[in-house]
């Protein structure tokens, strides 16, 4: 439970970003760097990406569009990348 919500609080914080890149981008490179002290492996953010559409789309039901699906997708795989790097 405390991890999820260490996450989901990760993602408000970096949705809020998203209009401030020079802020967002180096916060999750350090992030990345962390995680990759913690064992995280490339793969796992797949995992990962994957189970927050799953939440998103069970919380939400028929208001998670495919328009929102999309967006969602693109944010996390944008920021996944610069995590992963």
């Amino acid at each position: 439970d405390a991890q999820a919500t260490q996450f989901m609080k990760m993602i408000d914080i970096a949705v809020g970003l998203l209009d401030q890149p020079d802020v967002l981008l180096p916060e999750l490179q350090r992030l990345g760097r962390r995680h990759l002290q913690y064992g995280v492996q490339s793969d796992h953010y797949d995992t990962v990406g994957a189970a927050l559409l799953h939440t998103l789309e069970e919380e939400l039901g028929a208001e998670f569009t495919h328009e929102a699906r999309v967006a969602w997708a693109e944010v996390y795989r944008a920021m996944s990348t610069v995590m992963r790097g």
